[in-house]
């Protein structure tokens, strides 16, 4: 089994992402695991619907540099206020979250005697102002807490950098 595993909360972008490739044919193999929360929309100072955004748990199962970035934009859900593979929307993003909204909730790994040890964070003050300015709109149905944003898309994917 794997020495440590990790869960991280998120906001994603319902927007398309075009700066990211991602290619189940070459490269080294990756896995994510996106479990969606609940839904979100972000309404303007006049009222009028500035996007959609989906607040998931999201599972690395293998180790790549940005895997976490770099799938759910491939997936057309950019991290919100993700200057890199983001989208046109990042600076609209910045202004009510000035950071990438990824946070790391649970860290689990082997301790010395081979037994699992855990430790979790609550959500940091600048996000949880964030996620106060989105309104919801949706959950998953009860007891669907763990479906995921895309079954064909919890498989195997090659990432290019």
């Amino acid at each position: 089994s794997k020495a440590v595993r990790s869960a991280r909360l998120s906001i994603v972008s319902g927007t398309d992402s075009t700066r990211t490739f991602v290619s189940t044919v070459a490269g080294q193999e990756a896995l994510t695991s996106v479990l969606v929360k609940a839904c979100f929309q972000l309404t303007g100072r006049d009222g009028a619907q500035d996007g959609s955004f989906t607040f998931a748990e999201v599972r690395p199962l293998t180790g790549r540099t940005h895997q976490i970035r770099v799938h759910l934009a491939s997936l057309g859900r950019p991290l919100v206020s993700d200057a890199t593979y983001g989208n046109q929307a990042f600076a609209d993003e910045s202004r009510w979250c000035p950071r990438l909204f990824l946070h790391c909730s649970r860290v689990t790994l082997s301790g010395m005697d081979g037994e699992p040890c855990s430790a979790e964070a609550p959500l940091s003050p600048d996000l949880i102002r964030a996620l106060g300015m989105l309104r919801r709109i949706g959950v998953l149905a009860q007891g669907d807490d763990n479906k995921p944003l895309d079954p064909q898309r919890k498989t195997y994917m090659q990432v290019h950098p």
